[in-house]
């Protein structure tokens, strides 16, 4: 007891113990503020809950995906891709628009821009839908793209350049693609066995037959040697043995050998290819204007918009030798700078086949990316007149609605792949 205490004759007051836990927080706006951070946290917990509770289980995978990381540098670089392969669209195009009539100079830029939209929208969506379940989907999209490649052939099929290939005005032969790498993507990841006898493979040749028996009657033999290269690819990296490579290779000699005789347009083609100079006039037309905007762009180029060949002289400037426009405006470096950003793209493809979760994300990553690798190459070949014409275009770059919504999908699947890599240990 204290001397003041002591002395005024009082006795202190006992002072209450009132622990923290029990202490209620103030209810006023005086109060203190709560924890932000942790409000947000709660507030996003319930509405992804909310999320879940109200809508489909679709819905609700979507939602769950979009929570993880996608692989930002493929991304970015489909981003930069497009955007320059628009530039050099709207620069090849404008003269062949502008000489016709009935449309604007602007025709096949603003089509292009349309579906190149809409397929940045249907990347995104493709990105945060689970691929595993495409596993369900891929015999189906297998039906359906042979069924339409049966209608092309019959009078709702579109003839363009003695070719009969679109359907309503878009190809099959894209959707082929996709439905014969998510078919054999399915089969070797939940049978690893059947790429080891022959007998099985048996099997998957018969599925990737019929697509080449109906291409090569529209006929479309470009598309007919991608689909063998993605084919062959995927079975290769699924443990198909190196000594299938024998029967393989006699079996494309003699396809090549049948096609060579059987159909003439593959005989003048490949005689143009040989000498093109001496049908400058005819077959070689356009594998010698080619060469020609090619050695007319230097080392820098004449200019962006300041090609000579686009005007009336290249006869596909903006589809399949886009990229002769484009080494005539930009020269060797910018051709340069343009394939490196190429080769990126398919270095991040095969960098999310080698990081996927699972077997089955590896074969659709190893198949969408072989099918761009060898889809530039097998254009670069033709439009440098080191293989004949073909009508195979480029990525992301020629025109052609159809083909881009299904590439910036296929992107959209790598990306979904990416988002199931299991984090690194620096992550």
């Amino acid at each position: 007891m204290s001397a003041a205490y002591r002395s005024a004759g009082k006795k202190p007051a006992k002072r209450r113990l009132i622990s923290r836990s029990s202490r209620k927080p103030k209810q006023n706006g005086r109060g203190r503020k709560p924890n932000n951070r942790a409000v947000r946290t709660r507030r996003t917990q319930q509405r992804s809950t909310g999320v879940q509770r109200q809508y489909s289980p679709l819905i609700q995978g979507m939602f769950q995906q979009r929570q993880k990381k996608l692989d930002a540098p493929m991304l970015l670089i489909t981003l930069m891709l497009l955007g320059i392969g628009l530039i050099a669209l709207l620069s090849s195009s404008y003269p062949k628009a502008y000489y016709s009539s009935d449309i604007g100079p602007f025709y096949y830029f603003s089509r292009q821009l349309l579906f190149a939209v809409l397929g940045l929208a249907a990347m995104w969506v493709v990105s945060c839908y689970d691929y595993h379940k495409y596993t369900f989907w891929a015999k189906w999209l297998y039906l359906v793209s042979l069924i339409m490649l049966v209608l092309v052939l019959t009078p709702l099929g579109t003839s363009l350049n003695q070719a009969q290939r679109w359907l309503f005005g878009f190809q099959p032969s894209e959707i082929a693609k996709l439905a014969i790498i998510l078919l054999f993507a399915t089969v070797a990841a939940g049978r690893p066995k059947s790429v080891h006898s022959m007998k099985s493979l048996m099997l998957y040749a018969a599925l990737i037959g019929i697509y080449i028996v109906l291409l090569a009657l529209e006929p479309h033999m470009s598309a007919a040697m991608i689909l063998v290269v993605i084919a062959f690819t995927i079975l290769f990296v699924a443990g198909m043995r190196i000594w299938f490579l024998i029967p393989v290779g006699i079996a494309g000699v003699i396809i090549s050998i049948v096609a060579y005789f059987s159909m003439e347009h593959v005989r003048t083609r490949i005689h143009a290819f040989l000498d093109p100079f001496s049908v400058a006039s005819g077959k070689g037309w356009q594998s010698v204007q080619s060469l020609i905007a090619i050695g007319s762009g230097g080392t820098f180029g004449l200019g962006l918009g300041q090609s000579r060949q686009k005007f009336l002289y290249l006869p596909e400037p903006m589809n399949d030798f886009i990229f002769s426009v484009v080494c005539e405006e930009l020269g060797f470096v910018g051709a340069v700078l343009i394939l490196i950003l190429f080769a990126y793209f398919v270095f991040r493809g095969f960098y999310i086949a080698m990081h996927a979760k699972e077997r089955f994300g590896a074969l659709v990553a190893v198949g969408i990316t072989m099918q761009f690798a060898f889809q530039i190459l097998l254009n670069l070949a033709v439009v440098s007149g080191l293989f004949p014409v073909t009508g195979a275009s480029l990525p992301l770059f020629s025109y052609g609605g159809t083909a881009l919504m299904m590439q910036l999908v296929e992107i959209g699947i790598l990306l979904n792949i990416s988002r199931n890599i299991p984090p690194s240990k620096r992550d």
